[in-house]
């Protein structure tokens, strides 16, 4: 809309006329002269438009700009927060532990399953109590400390066993992990450090996580990724508590569990001594370099194409590169790949 020969009120030069304009001023002439004024600022401040249609007009400006402000604003805060991680890791060069990635080899857990999750968010269903305590003996379902294996032995009902995850609560770290997004290093099972908690000595703010699982009834090659996020929070762990990391950034994905399927573990990672075999053998988590993070992000990316995730699963991943600096991406390199 023509901006020149608009009428407008000024609240001590009364009426005046609109004579030149440009993307960020306007030059009204009043009876005692001409005034200059920033444009659209300046309406709603001094200025009213005295033409309905033009006021319309100029709202309309003003909201344009209050977006456009906004998102720049946003812009320059992602600007300056990428700045100062990439100085945090500068400065943390000369730490005698490097940081690291981490991926948590988690027992299956279908507690809260649905289309968009495989589950880790409840206690799992009778079936897969069953497979983890009966079949597959998993270390911590057959603790004594374990409240599914009260229940399977008929010490406490099914609607006790659920209401141990209300308020917070959980039966196993498998249980909360979608729903507080924290995954735990656990406690030593056996041997002659069982009941001690384990450390995770890598792992700092901006590292990537990822959730690894296997269906009952497969085989290790057959482990897949359910869910990554950017780690905020890190606690190493002591003599009394495990480490853990979590997170309460946007940077965090869950796959349903065809997606899941699609993203094979072993894809990605192998081990020093034999990197053919899919194999994780002892411990609960192991530690892999950015190159190899970024390949996982970017391939989830692929992934979510036409989901509601994809565009954050893309912003995930440029973020991820952005702040360590990763330009060129290679190809999976896992055990399943050589």
């Amino acid at each position: 809309m023509n901006t020149i020969g608009q009428i407008v009120k000024h609240k001590a030069f009364g009426d005046g006329t609109i004579i030149n304009h440009d993307n960020h001023s306007i030059v009204v002439l009043f009876s005692i002269g001409e005034k200059k004024f920033q444009y659209p600022d300046a309406f709603g401040l001094f200025l009213s438009a005295v033409d309905d249609q033009f006021a319309a007009f100029i709202d309309t400006v003003i909201k344009d700009k209050q977006v456009k402000d906004a998102e720049e604003s946003a812009a320059k805060l992602q600007r300056r927060t990428i700045e100062r991680v990439i100085a945090k890791q500068q400065q943390g060069n000369n730490k005698k532990m490097a940081r690291a990635n981490i991926a948590f080899k988690c027992n299956f857990c279908d507690g809260g399953q649905s289309d968009n999750q495989v589950g880790f968010h409840g206690v799992c269903s009778d079936a897969i109590i069953n497979n983890n305590i009966a079949i597959e003996h998993r270390t911590w379902c057959n603790s004594e400390d374990c409240p599914c294996l009260a229940y399977f032995n008929g010490e406490m009902s099914r609607e006790e066993l659920d209401a141990l995850c209300d308020d917070g609560g959980f039966v196993c770290y498998e249980s909360q992990m979608l729903r507080d997004w924290r995954a735990l290093a656990g406690i030593v099972q056996t041997g002659e450090r069982k009941g001690e908690p384990m450390k995770l000595h890598q792992v700092q703010s901006n590292s990537l996580c990822v959730l690894t699982t296997r269906t009952p009834g497969t085989t290790e090659a057959e482990r897949y990724i359910f869910a990554v996020f950017l780690v905020d929070e890190t606690y190493e762990g002591d003599s009394k508590d495990a480490g853990y990391v979590s997170t309460t950034s946007k940077y965090k994905l869950k796959l349903s569990p065809e997606e899941a399927l699609k993203l094979p573990f072993w894809n990605y990672h192998c081990n020093s001594n034999n990197p053919e075999i899919p194999a994780w053998n002892s411990g609960l988590h192991r530690y892999f370099n950015d190159d190899v993070a970024a390949l996982i992000l970017k391939d989830i990316s692929e992934v979510k194409k036409g989901t509601y995730d994809f565009e954050l699963a893309v912003e995930f991943f440029d973020y991820f590169c952005t702040i360590n600096g990763i330009t060129e991406i290679g190809k999976p390199n896992g055990a399943l790949k050589r």
